[in-house]
C-alpha cells in the first residue's frame, strides 16, 4: 500500500482552515441576519476600538499561511487600522512570524518532495548555493518582490538555514511593507462603500506610498542585475 506524502497535510490544514474561517462566518450571519458589510462593520471596530485589536490582527498575520491568502492585503488593511508606525509593529511581527511558521511546515511536510526534485544534478548544485547564500537569496527575493508564501514554503523545503531565512526575511520586507502600509493608510473611510461610493484618499501618503514603490522597483532591478552577473559569473 503507497502512502501519502507527507506533503498532502498542507493542503489538508489549509482545507480545514478555510473550513473554519467560512463555517464561523455562516454562523455569524444565520445567527445575526447580518450583511457581509455589516459584518466587516464589527470586525474593523473591534479591531480599531478594543485594546487587544492589534495583537488579533498580528495573530491572524501569523495563521495568514494557513489561509494561503494576500499578505498584501493584511498589510494594506494594517495600515488603514493602525496608521503606518502600529502598523508596522503589527504586520512586523505577525508577518514574520508567519513566515517562520510557513517555514516550519515546508521543512518538515515538503522537503521529500523537495528532495526527490533536488535529485537532477543540477537541481542539487543550485540547491547548495542557496543553502550556502540564503541571508542573500532570501533578501534578493524580497527585494524583487516575489510572492510571499513562495520564498517561506520554498525556504523550508530547501532547508536554508532558519537565522539567515529570518535575517533575510525581516530585512527584505521593510520597503514593501511600507509601501503597502502607506497606501493603506491614504485610504479614507471605507463604510461609504455601502453607499456604493469610493472611499477619499490623502494625496501626500498616497505620493510617499508611490515614491517608495518607486524606489522599490529600481533598487530590485539593481538587485537582480547583480545576482544574474554573480550567477554568469559563478
Amino acid at each position: 500500500m503507497t502512502a501519502h506524502p507527507p506533503s498532502n497535510a498542507l493542503h489538508w490544514v489549509a482545507g480545514a482552515a478555510w473550513a473554519t474561517l467560512l463555517g464561523s462566518y455562516l454562523v455569524m450571519v444565520t445567527a445575526t441576519g447580518s450583511t457581509p458589510f455589516d459584518v466587516l462593520g464589527m470586525v474593523v471596530r473591534f479591531l480599531v476600538e478594543h485594546p487587544l485589536g492589534p495583537v488579533l490582527y498580528a495573530l491572524v498575520c501569523v495563521v495568514r499561511p494557513l489561509f494561503v491568502f494576500s499578505s498584501t492585503v493584511l498589510t494594506i488593511g494594517a495600515g488603514h487600522l493602525y496608521g503606518p508606525v502600529l502598523g508596522m509593529l503589527v504586520v512586523t511581527l505577525g508577518q514574520n512570524t508567519g513566515a517562520v511558521l510557513a517555514y516550519g511546515l515546508a521543512y518538515w511536510f515538503g522537503a521529500e518532495i523537495a528532495g526527490r526534485a533536488l535529485e537532477h544534478p543540477r537541481l542539487r548544485g543550485l540547491a547548495a548555493r542557496l543553502r550556502r547564500n540564503a541571508f542573500e537569496t532570501v533578501l534578493t527575493l524580497r527585494f524583487v518582490f516575489t510572492p510571499y508564501d513562495v520564498v517561506n514554503y520554498s525556504a523550508g523545503a530547501l532547508r536554508l538555514p532558519l537565522r539567515q531565512f529570518v535575517a533575510g526575511n525581516v530585512l527584505g520586507s521593510l520597503a514593501g511593507s511600507m509601501t503597502f502600509l502607506l497606501f493603506g493608510a491614504s485610504v479614507g473611510d471605507l463604510s461609504v462603500l455601502a453607499e456604493g461610493l469610493w472611499p477619499s484618499l490623502d494625496p501626500r501618503t498616497l505620493a510617499g506610498s508611490a515614491v517608495l514603490l518607486t524606489v522599490s522597483l529600481l533598487a530590485s532591478r539593481a538587485v537582480r542585475r547583480r545576482a544574474a552577473a554573480a550567477g554568469a559569473a559563478e
